[in-house]
């Protein structure tokens, strides 16, 4: 399938031809997971599950009845708080694990802060599988040795697959200044996207592969991932406060029947270890989000067609803004880990200031 306007006929029938093409192509998407990844994938899945239940099935039936003793309104109080953090760490890993984080696909718009007025076409991609099936793949495309993010500098791009890329509009490039495309997904990559070796298909936004999650982090998971890593680190400190309290406490007291349990004293440890170890981690995934940078661009930085250097940032707009590009603007909907992030994963505002000097 050509992913390009005809040449000879109006703008309105180009746009009207083009769109019935895409709309064929994405139904054949909308039956495809981009998330068909080895059963083995789903192991760490079910591992993490079954360390959260088993805390829960300890902290109900050693911890709760050694905080019953000192009082049944504090009991439920500290209960009532210990599950809707559960509840909410659950429901936000439910979302990064089940929900795509996103493809690459541009719909028709113009648009301005990229400082230019190319025209976005909608342009779709799926995975490798996909493009078979339509015959659409090219030779170098199936090739398992060629990485679509770092070895393709020294491949030559063919003339339709030029012509893709001018369907787009970015501002990131290839080191060498030849534009981004997948080689894989034989698709044109906008803007912070990536291709995923393990989920084999290009993700918008991409931070990094989790297998913990089996799933990318990625533009539309990214707000469900940055709120696991919390939810579940202020799941873990509650444990441990709660247990060492009331632990300590009615070891202290001696009862005369008292039997020393490993189950509270294991989870306790664990709890202590995993909210340190998440504690690092989930800041590290805040401070990122606050600058607006993605794990791969912390440390491969982007190659702006303006020769802006690595160092350089564009896609910073300041704490706030950064914020809410991610989180979106309803204060209610910043705690749920349900899609508020701001635009669409292809086109991202820049630092105008930091732009206007390098034009």
């Amino acid at each position: 399938m050509r992913l390009l306007l005809g040449k000879n006929n109006a703008p309105e029938d180009d746009l009207r031809e083009y769109d019935q093409l895409l709309l064929d192509f994405e139904s054949q998407i909308d039956d495809f997971d981009m998330s068909e990844k080895p059963v083995l994938g789903f192991f760490p899945v079910l591992f993490t599950l079954a360390l959260f239940g088993w805390s829960q099935y300890v902290y109900l039936t050693s911890v709760v009845p050694l905080m019953y003793e000192q009082g049944i309104k504090r009991t439920i109080a500290w209960t009532v708080i210990e599950l809707v953090v559960l509840g909410l760490a659950l429901w936000s890993y439910a979302v990064c694990v089940a929900r795509n984080p996103g493809n690459p696909v541009v719909r028709a718009a113009t648009v301005f802060s990229h400082g230019g007025t190319t025209p976005y076409m909608r342009l779709a991609t799926a995975s490798r599988t996909v493009r078979q099936r339509s015959g659409s793949v090219s030779s170098s495309a199936t090739d398992p040795a060629s990485d679509s993010d770092s070895s393709s500098d020294n491949a030559v791009l063919t003339p339709d697959q030029l012509r893709q890329t001018q369907l787009i509009h970015t501002l990131t490039v290839r080191d060498n200044g030849q534009p981004r495309f997948c080689l894989k997904c034989n698709v044109a990559k906008p803007d912070r996207s990536h291709h995923c070796s393990t989920c084999n298909a290009c993700v918008l936004k991409m931070d990094h592969h989790c297998p913990w999650l089996n799933n990318c982090v990625g533009f539309r998971t990214q707000k469900a991932f940055v709120l696991f890593l919390v939810y579940s680190a202020l799941y873990c400190a509650l444990l441990f406060e709660i247990t060492l309290i009331y632990y300590v406490m009615y070891i202290m007291g001696m009862p005369a029947e008292f039997q020393f349990d490993l189950a509270p004293f294991f989870m306790m440890l664990l709890a202590f270890a995993f909210s340190i170890s998440l504690l690092g981690f989930g800041g590290f995934h805040v401070y990122l989000l606050l600058i607006n940078k993605t794990t791969i661009e912390s440390y491969d930085g982007n190659t702006f067609r303006h020769a802006l250097g690595k160092r350089t940032n564009l896609f910073n707009l300041g704490f706030q803004k950064n914020f809410r590009q991610v989180f979106g603007r309803s204060r209610l909907a910043w705690f749920v880990p349900t899609f508020t992030s701001l635009g669409d994963g292809v086109k991202y505002p820049v630092d105008c200031d930091s732009y206007d000097m390098t034009v």
